[in-house]
């Protein structure tokens, strides 16, 4: 009787194990690969998906010389409008002999005219469906997400994993979906998003070779895209934000008998943040720790010489100092926009003082904030020699 009993409850637990009521086979969906969101001048929404047709990867180029071979593309770029993602889906549905999934979408793209207008509505499908993957990245078009999809990428069979590397890297900004939506909805930080853009990749006027390139950043402000900065304004951002991971930094050497630049790259970056509150004054205290070697030297400095190292240093830690300042200036002053989470942390330092009135007037406080920096480099190694490159002639 025991032994009967445990066969039992071996049966229907197997038959719990291999159920599959959800499954589909791979020749009966339509795998969205990215999505774009643009408003159109009527008002609705426009929803681009770029899908991935399996039988193309893994084949040649279509046939042709020079350029042409690179052109080709394992994906479809479909399109409709509508007033919501879902119903717009169910347009695209109509006309597509497979069923559309989002659970491989890498990359979301929202249109210029779209992130100024506001994307709180278009973003609750993407929070709140099933299939949404939150870890995809998030970026803006500087023109609209229809074009970004259009492209037609060189080393990738879909544009969308030639975002998704670009943002990978850790050399340019990026932010995922769910960082995003933490920010949209957190007390004392503003979200932003790369801001995503087609560029030639060649010399000014060979504008048949072109690339996509992050170029700089989407400030937001709540749900609203306020502004935008550039590379250099950016980087300063990442530096207060302690995104910096890669990087080159070059600086010109000065008051050398051949003046020349120093490029150095970064090995390791940690940047701290100290906050205080004083009365209704927020003091905060940025020190930068950074470890870099240099790697190219045009000047006639001898890299033997240890006030010549240290002078390298001190002129690098200007320079990061100076960016961090820059992008200050833009970022408080000109948009008023806190991508920074000043607030964020002074509101995780001192709950009470701002749920007592600090976070009601955020927006008036954190133009006046005047960061303190504290930067404090160090060379580790000057590449396989110190010594430059000069002619016997000019060599004492």
């Amino acid at each position: 009787m025991r032994h009967a009993s445990l066969l039992l409850l071996t049966f229907m637990m197997s038959i719990l194990l291999c159920s599959c009521w959800s499954e589909r086979e791979i020749n009966e969906l339509a795998i969205v690969t990215a999505a774009g969101l643009d408003r159109t001048e009527s008002g609705k929404i426009r929803l681009t998906l770029l899908l991935a047709v399996p039988r193309l990867f893994g084949t040649g180029s279509a046939q042709g010389g020079g350029e042409a071979k690179l052109e080709s593309s394992a994906g479809w770029v479909v399109s409709e409008e509508g007033d919501t993602i879902m119903d717009i889906t169910r347009m695209l549905q109509k006309k597509l002999p497979r069923v559309i999934t989002y659970s491989h979408c890498r990359v979301l793209i929202i249109g210029d005219s779209l992130a100024r207008d506001g994307i709180t509505r278009v973003l609750d499908f993407f929070e709140r469906f099933r299939q949404s993957q939150l870890i995809s990245y998030i970026a803006v078009s500087k023109t609209s997400a229809l074009d970004i999809l259009n492209f037609k990428p060189k080393f990738e069979k879909l544009t969308s994993e030639v975002l998704r590397s670009e943002m990978g890297q850790n050399l340019t900004p990026s932010i995922r979906l769910i960082d995003f939506l933490n920010y949209l909805m957190s007390e004392g930080i503003e979200p932003y998003a790369p801001v995503v853009e087609i560029v030639n990749s060649q010399d000014e006027g060979k504008k048949s070779s072109s690339n996509l390139a992050i170029k700089g950043i989407a400030i937001f402000k709540k749900d609203r895209m306020v502004g935008a900065l550039n590379d250099k304004e950016t980087r300063g951002v990442l530096w207060v934000k302690n995104q910096v991971n890669k990087g080159i930094i070059t600086i010109e050497i000065p008051g050398s008998h051949k003046k020349g630049k120093v490029s150095s790259e970064l090995e390791r970056v940690n940047v701290s943040r100290k906050v205080s509150l004083h009365g209704d004054k927020v003091e905060v205290t940025l020190t930068v720790r950074i470890s870099e070697n240099i790697y190219e030297n045009t000047s006639d400095l001898n890299l033997d010489n240890e006030d010549n190292v240290k002078m390298i240093q001190t002129q690098v830690e200007n320079a990061v100092k100076e960016r961090i300042e820059d992008s200050g200036k833009i970022v408080q002053s000109a948009y008023k926009s806190d991508i920074y989470g000043f607030g964020q942390s002074v509101y995780r330092r001192y709950p009470k003082a701002w749920n007592n009135g600090l976070g009601k007037r955020w927006e008036e406080i954190f133009p006046e904030i005047k960061p303190s920096i504290i930067v404090r480099g160090r060379i580790i190694r000057s590449g396989l020699t110190n010594h430059v490159i000069m002619p016997r002639s000019e060599q004492d």
